[in-house]
């Protein structure tokens, strides 16, 4: 039978030599090695060190661009306002034109057709009066031609005044 002592119980020498061959692994990686090592850390500590810089730098330009953007954006919405309000007046202001224009036009039409009415009226009058002097020359040429009593007279003057009205 095996002896089970000597696999329950560590050897005292496998345990000395194992720990002398670290320590001096550990003194070759720390004379040899550790400075390199050092660098490394050091060189990716900067690294990582630097990329949060520039992120936190990138942020705050990131803020500053958003801050532009959102001002530009607050111009250019009231820019807009504005147009359209003035787009608005110029409309309003072409419109009350038009009205304007058209009133004018309108009265002037009304005025040339009172106007035109008034001459009609007054060449109609004038008419009225050659025909009014024409049938009096010819009522007063009848009367000279005939006698002159009274219901010859009455009957003139009835013929005259139908005329006249007719």
């Amino acid at each position: 039978m095996p002896n089970i002592e000597l696999k329950l119980f560590p050897n005292f020498v496998t345990i000395i030599v194992q720990l002398l061959s670290t320590g001096i692994l550990f003194l070759l990686f720390k004379k040899y090695l550790w400075k390199y090592v050092l660098e490394f850390m050091d060189k990716r500590a900067d690294a990582i060190e630097k990329n949060i810089n520039d992120a936190k730098d990138m942020r705050e330009k990131a803020t500053v661009y958003l801050q532009e953007s959102e001002e530009q954006a607050r111009a250019s919405a009231k820019q807009y306002r504005e147009i359209i309000d003035l787009a608005k007046e110029d409309a309003n202001k072409a419109k009350q034109q038009i009205m304007n224009e058209a009133n004018e036009q309108a009265r002037n039409k009304i005025a040339q057709a009172e106007e035109q009415i008034e001459a009609e009226k007054a060449q109609a009058r004038a008419e009225m009066k050659e025909e009014i002097v024409d049938i009096a020359t010819e009522v007063a040429t009848k009367i000279m031609q005939k006698d002159m009593d009274a219901s010859t007279n009455d009957d003139m003057v009835k013929s005259f005044v139908d005329e006249v009205i007719n």
